[in-house]
């Protein structure tokens, strides 16, 4: 695999902290087999005394180049989680996520029991869940609270709105990854962003977020420039002319 510039990737994650970004997203299924807490520490390094809060995950890590595990029992759950608590170098950790629960064999109850008890022992302030059904989340919600969801929602595909519709009616925010997934075919949205004189990944990323209050995205971005966009896309305006123009989108992909 490509080694990793560590010096341009922090520059590009301070770059997105200067502009606002109020939440970092890792998990060590990101990294490289050799270096699986990368992401962690580069995280870790890029917010320290920034008041910029980082969600990591667990249960879930790469184990070859294309190949990754997924185990979300107590023991693995506790193990991963006092690994990212030295890489952050403190007593606790702000929102940690099981990562994979589609994909264990273990019942998301088993993980979601395991964090919960982090959260007595005050080494995890919050808990996510990631890759999750609304039964997932109902099964989770009888054992312990859910702060936080990540799944795959993009903005043409709209693949999680049944978790996104459970995460509104409980006010639990909604992380969207790979928000810009098959993205290409958006002709109307593609012609006002030449209008405007603004990337279509832009307003794409802006009706996204116009889809629901609970919604946030997260930017897969490796560049400066296109964090820098991602960001903009919470301050584009949005109009009927917008609404609709996405509408009309999204019925080519229906």
């Amino acid at each position: 695999m490509t080694p990793r510039d560590r010096v341009a990737d922090l520059a590009m994650i301070r770059a997105g902290i200067a502009a606002g970004t109020a939440i970092l997203d890792t998990a060590r299924a990101y990294a490289q087999v050799d270096a699986p807490l990368y992401g962690e520490e580069l995280a870790a390094e890029a917010a320290r005394g920034t008041g910029v809060i980082v969600g990591t995950k667990g249960g879930h890590s790469r184990t070859g180049a294309n190949t990754w595990d997924a185990d979300i029992s107590a023991g693995r759950i506790r193990s991963d989680v006092e690994t990212s608590l030295r890489v952050f170098a403190g007593e606790r950790l702000e929102l940690y996520y099981l990562h994979r629960v589609d994909l264990a064999e273990q019942p998301v109850e088993e993980g979601m029991s395991a964090l919960a008890a982090l959260r007595d022992e005050g080494k995890v302030a919050r808990i996510g869940l990631s890759n999750v059904t609304v039964a997932d989340l109902e099964r989770a919600t009888a054992i312990a609270r859910v702060d936080a969801v990540q799944n795959l929602h993009s903005a043409m595909g709209r693949e999680s709105a049944e978790v996104v519709a459970w995460c509104e009616a409980g006010e639990v925010p909604f992380f969207a990854y790979s928000p810009l997934r098959s993205s290409s075919n958006a002709p109307r949205l593609a012609a006002m962003a030449a209008a405007r004189g603004v990337s279509r990944q832009r307003l794409q990323l802006r009706a996204l977020l116009e889809s629901s209050p609970v919604l946030s995205v997260i930017s897969g971005a490796t560049r400066p420039e296109t964090v820098l966009d991602s960001l903009a896309a919470e301050s584009e305006p949005w109009d009927e002319d917008l609404q609709t123009a996405y509408e009309e989108d999204l019925s080519i992909k229906a």
